[in-house]
């Protein structure tokens, strides 16, 4: 398994106040391109109890070494991915175009930033379905191993803990 200690510091770090939530976000899924060796990595939110909306709260481009916030992703547009991730609660694709749950953002995602590969893994608070890690592989094939798939799951069980008074708040009405 990869290396969980600088997810781990970060998250006490946020928790002890010593970095801001924006600077979570991002030195997040710096960490994820760096641990998973992938090309992007991001953190999505759902912003409804249906599920039908996620809003990026960081999307990490390395290639680029950029961070982009508030892409929102709906339904009505992807919906192949959104039943994807609530039924499955993850998509691995290393073919993310030939992908049946992937190729509704071809055209649009995919074909313009050169994606090739996707790791979806979802987040779970409480039972529920709240958010969304992504890795994405830039202009080749990537299979994702076993151990990148147990990082990023992880990562997304520990995520709930340093969000646990957004999320609290957020999904109020479900808990």
């Amino acid at each position: 398994m990869l290396d969980q200690t600088g997810l781990l510091l970060l998250i006490k770090s946020f928790k002890d106040g010593q970095i801001n939530a924006e600077q979570f976000y991002r030195q997040l899924t710096e960490t994820i391109t760096i641990q998973l060796k992938c090309s992007r990595a991001s953190l999505w939110l759902y912003s409804d109890t249906l599920l039908s909306e996620i809003v990026a709260i960081d999307l990490y481009d390395s290639l680029q070494n950029e961070h982009y916030q508030g892409i929102a992703l709906h339904e009505d547009d992807f919906a192949p991915y959104f039943a994807a991730m609530r039924d499955e609660g993850g998509i691995d694709a290393p073919v993310a175009a030939e992908h049946p749950a992937t190729s509704c953002f071809n055209e649009l995602y995919f074909e313009p930033n050169d994606i090739y590969s996707l790791l979806d893994v979802g987040i779970v608070y409480n039972g529920q379905l709240v958010g969304v890690f992504c890795c994405e592989q830039v202009g080749n094939v990537m299979q994702w191993n076993s151990s990148q798939k147990a990082f990023l799951e992880q990562a997304g069980k520990l995520i709930t803990f340093a969000l646990k008074p957004y999320l609290q708040q957020k999904f109020a009405a479900l808990f």
